[in-house]
C-alpha cells in the first residue's frame, strides 16, 4: 500500500438493499450496468442480507455490524426503509442515501391491515399464488406486465426466499415506524429515484421526501413501475452515475 492510498476500511462501501421478498439478482440487469457505477468509480460492493430479521431496526443493525468504515445506502423498496434506519441508526458512517421507489413513513393503515392475512395464508402453503397474483404483476409498469423473463425472475425470487423470510419481512414492514425525521436532519446527499409508472410508490411521494430533505436530487424515470432497477437498468445506472459525480465526498 502506498502512503496515499487507503486502507480498504476507509474506502466507502456501496451498500445494496434490496425490497421485499428481492435478492442481489434485483441489481444484475442489463449485463450489470448499476454494479459498473461503483466498480468504475473506486467504491466497493457489498449486497445486504436482509432475510435473516424480522424488524427492520435489526436489518439495519444486523447491516451495520457486518460493515467496516464509511457507506453508501442503496436502497430500494424495503430496502429504502432500511436505509433510513441506518442512517438514523449510524449517522456518523453514511455519506449518502440512494432511495428508490420506496416510502419514508410508516406502514400504511389500509396495507398493515392486509398482512397478516397474507402471512396466514403463506404458512398454509399460499406463496406462490400470492406472490404471482396479488403482489409481483401490480409491481410492473403496463409494458412491462407481460415480460416473461422478468415475471419469472420475480417470482423465482421470492419463491426461493420462501414462507419464513415473507412473514419475517411482511412483519418487518408492518410493525416499522416513521423514516421521514432521518429525512429532516440527514446532512448528506440524497438521491431520490422513482419509476413514474409506481403504483405502489408513486413518484409523488418522493416529491415529498425530496421536500423535507436537506440536500435532494430527485429523478423520475419513464417506463418503470416499482420495479425500477430491473424494468429500467440502463437508466437507473445514468442517474446513479450522475448523482456520485456532482458530490465528490460520495468517492472520498
Amino acid at each position: 500500500m502506498t502512503a496515499n492510498a487507503k486502507h480498504p476500511d476507509d474506502m466507502t462501501t456501496a451498500v445494496l438493499l434490496p425490497g421485499n421478498m428481492c435478492d442481489a439478482r434485483l441489481w444484475a440487469g442489463a449485463g450489470g450496468v448499476i454494479l459498473d457505477i461503483f466498480v468504475s468509480r473506486g467504491l466497493k460492493v457489498c449486497h445486504a442480507d436482509l432475510s435473516r430479521a424480522a424488524s427492520v431496526a435489526d436489518m439495519a443493525s444486523d447491516t451495520l455490524a457486518r460493515m467496516h468504515g464509511p457507506l453508501l445506502p442503496i436502497g430500494f423498496s424495503m430496502g429504502g426503509i432500511v436505509a433510513l434506519e441506518m442512517a438514523r441508526q449510524a449517522p456518523g458512517r453514511i455519506v449518502g442515501l440512494v432511495l428508490a421507489d420506496t416510502n419514508a413513513g410508516a406502514d400504511l393503515p389500509e396495507r398493515a391491515a392486509v398482512r397478516p392475512g397474507q402471512q396466514a395464508r403463506v404458512r398454509n402453503g399460499a406463496l406462490a399464488t400470492i406472490i404471482a397474483d396479488e403482489l409481483k404483476p401490480a409491481y410492473l409498469a403496463p409494458a412491462n406486465r407481460e415480460n416473461a423473463d422478468l415475471k419469472t425472475l420475480l417470482f423465482d425470487m421470492a419463491m426461493q426466499l420462501g414462507d419464513d423470510v415473507f412473514c419475517a419481512q411482511s412483519e418487518a414492514l408492518r410493525t416499522r415506524g416513521d423514516g421521514g425525521p432521518v429525512l429532516d436532519d440527514f446532512p448528506g446527499p440524497i438521491l431520490l429515484l422513482a419509476g413514474s409508472e409506481d403504483a405502489l410508490c408513486p413518484p409523488a411521494w418522493h416529491q415529498a421526501m425530496a421536500e423535507r430533505a436537506i440536500r435532494p436530487t430527485l429523478r423520475v424515470i419513464e417506463g418503470a413501475g416499482h420495479m425500477l432497477p430491473l424494468e429500467q437498468p440502463a437508466a437507473f445506472a445514468a442517474a446513479l452515475a450522475a448523482w456520485i459525480d456532482l458530490n465528490p465526498e460520495l468517492q472520498a
